[in-house]
């Protein structure tokens, strides 16, 4: 099992490392308070596409998480009395490790909001998992955060 947790993790870094080489100054960089609780990660690769990634240490079950996702953001479903707010989904994949490291694929949903003229976005995120080694089973991550963008 070590050997397949590996490879996950190289396979979320190169995947957050290519996004980097693709895109030119749409990274964002913050925290995500919740559970789990961490630092957290998010570049546009298109105007309303990103990936993300999120380190974090899950106080409830006291192990390391780490996901990514990609993200699809649907701009302007609030009216233009909300231009700033917008809703996002997506699908990655997550890796607890612990004694026995847990793998599965997430399928984020959240809400995010910029503050006009600032580098500043807000999000609230759910993000239901089906862990699927070393057994299937369901979990549920969550939680509010900052990103500072730098453009």
């Amino acid at each position: 099992m070590k050997k397949k947790s590996v490879i996950f993790i190289l396979i979320f870094i190169l995947m957050v490392l290519g996004s980097i080489t693709a895109a030119e100054k749409n990274l964002g960089l913050g925290v995500s308070l919740g559970e789990p609780t961490g630092i957290t990660g998010k570049l546009f690769i298109s105007d309303n596409s990103a990936v993300d990634a999120t380190l974090s240490w899950s106080f409830i079950k006291d192990k390391l998480y780490v996901h990514s996702d990609y993200l699809h953001h649907f701009y302007g479903i609030f009216g233009a009395d909300f231009p700033s707010l917008i809703a996002y989904t997506g699908i990655g994949g997550m890796i607890e490790l612990k004694e026995n490291p847990e793998i599965g694929v997430r399928v984020p949903f959240g809400l995010s909001y910029t503050f006009p003229n600032t580098p500043i976005e807000v999000f609230f995120e759910l993000g239901p998992v089906v862990l699927l080694a070393p057994e299937t089973s369901g979990d549920l991550t969550g939680g509010v955060g900052a990103r500072y963008y730098f453009y």
